[in-house]
């Protein structure tokens, strides 16, 4: 497996990328993971490397991204808007890594998964990071392995 530092350097690119492009967010690093949120959602992938990438975020944070995606009020952001917004985000910033990772081979990645209660963030997982935007958080964990 490549090095962990040039893999957190591809999922963070991915992560602006994808939230500067779709949603006009644009996110700090930080050091230290707040280690609850709202709500989150997760996708697998299998291939040359196997994992699973988990978007957590807050409420507020996930609001704005629906807002700023579809040109709506913030009074017309449902839960499902906020469900949709998610998988969609986890899906954006997996297919966005595997890319980085090697354009040269296929992976398979599973339906995102969504889960609209608190969440911890994860301190198994190979990779995590924190993020904030205007005092709202978000945390990304990765668990990747090699294909046996």
């Amino acid at each position: 497996m490549e090095n962990m530092q040039k893999i957190k350097e591809m999922l963070m690119e991915s992560i602006f990328e994808v939230f500067e492009k779709m949603y006009y967010i644009f996110l700090e690093p930080l050091d230290t993971d707040s280690g609850t949120y709202d709500m989150g959602a997760s996708i697998g992938f299998h291939g040359p490397a196997n994992g699973e990438i988990r978007i957590l975020i807050s409420k507020k944070m996930a609001g704005k991204m629906v807002q700023n995606m579809l040109n709506i009020r913030e009074e017309d952001v449902t839960a499902k808007l906020l469900e949709d917004c998610l998988k969609e985000s986890a899906n954006m910033i997996c297919g966005n890594f595997l890319r980085k990772l090697d354009s040269n081979q296929v992976f398979n990645l599973t339906l995102p998964t969504f889960d609209g209660n608190p969440v911890v963030a994860d301190y198994t997982a190979s990779l995590r990071i924190a993020f904030e935007s205007e005092g709202d958080g978000m945390g990304v964990s990765m668990s990747m392995t090699d294909q046996t």
